[in-house]
């Protein structure tokens, strides 16, 4: 009988002004058991600005406290990454960038497309967003057969390799109503969906769609994987279904990387309201998946 993975995380704590470091802190003295934490950011909440709200100051004390865990990882000090939230204008106000962790860790570590997802059950498909952090007006735009295909098989082989799923099966919704409505209501199914679909099931996929993105979610038991093309059609199910367990996962990175599927809370923060579940379940996750993909 092999031995259990001694798991060591590198834990960010997010943006000091917001809930990270509560939920943070509250997360570790709960920490899944045989895991190894180590802290980049302030456990304690930050004391400037007096109104909790955006700053160039909790931008930079973000995105320094992630690129210190990042170096650390690269150095091979430790396995895996959990990471607080972040503000978005925070990052801009520091002159940082503002199109969020994924993104960021994806130049980090040259890996194209790293595939924003979430779970929270084993009973549940993982979520995956084809887009992520854009305008509504450019997700057509940015769709393409080639992207599609990429998205889908990273979901595949993640599920596989973290997951244990030998053969997954995958829903692919469509982006307009009705999944198009046979052209009536919009060609990208026909033009962009539907083609990627077709050579994935030749390439031996078990994989459907386009999927009507108001029934997906559905008839989800018949699936190990859902792949949304942009960010609502997918996150507002899931925040409906699992709003305080729900855990983002970044696909396609040499390592996992977790987080808790809420923001910064500017609102919540230091009141001792926050709720600490998904942060905890986001340690839970980045350990188990991590122990899956070193054995």
């Amino acid at each position: 009988m092999g031995t259990t993975p001694h798991i060591r995380l590198a834990v960010t704590t997010g943006d000091p002004f917001g809930i990270g470091p509560e939920v943070t802190r509250a997360a570790l003295a709960d920490a899944p058991d045989g895991v190894e934490f180590t802290v980049f950011g302030e456990l304690e909440p930050g004391n400037v600005p007096s109104v909790r709200a955006p700053s160039a100051e909790g931008g930079r004390a973000a995105l320094s406290a992630l690129d210190r865990a990042l170096a650390a990882i690269k150095a091979g000090r430790h396995d895996a990454l959990v990471t607080a939230p972040l503000s978005k204008e925070s990052c801009a106000l520091a002159d940082g960038p503002v199109d969020g962790h994924t993104p960021y860790l994806g130049r980090f570590f040259d890996v194209a497309d790293p595939l924003m997802a979430f779970a929270w059950d084993d009973a549940e498909p993982v979520v995956a967003l084809l887009t992520q952090h854009i305008p509504l007006r450019a997700v057509c735009a940015t769709l393409t057969s080639a992207k599609i295909e990429a998205a889908a098989r990273r979901l595949v082989e993640s599920l596989q390799r973290l997951w244990g799923c030998a053969k997954p099966r995958i829903g692919i919704l469509g982006v307009n109503p009705h999944a198009g409505e046979a052209g009536l209501l919009g060609m990208e199914e026909a033009d962009f969906v539907a083609p990627a679909i077709a050579r994935l099931r030749a390439a031996g996929l078990a994989v459907e769609g386009p999927l009507p993105g108001d029934t997906a979610f559905a008839v989800r038991e018949r699936y190990d994987g859902l792949l949304a093309m942009y960010h609502d059609q997918g996150l507002g199910p899931v925040k409906a279904l699992a709003f305080r367990r729900a855990v983002n996962i970044t696909l396609g990175l040499p390592i996992v990387r977790t987080s808790p599927a809420h923001g910064t809370a500017f609102d919540l923060a230091g009141k001792g309201e926050a709720d600490p579940t998904s942060m905890k379940q986001a340690m839970y996750w980045a350990a188990r998946l991590t122990r899956a993909a070193l054995r």
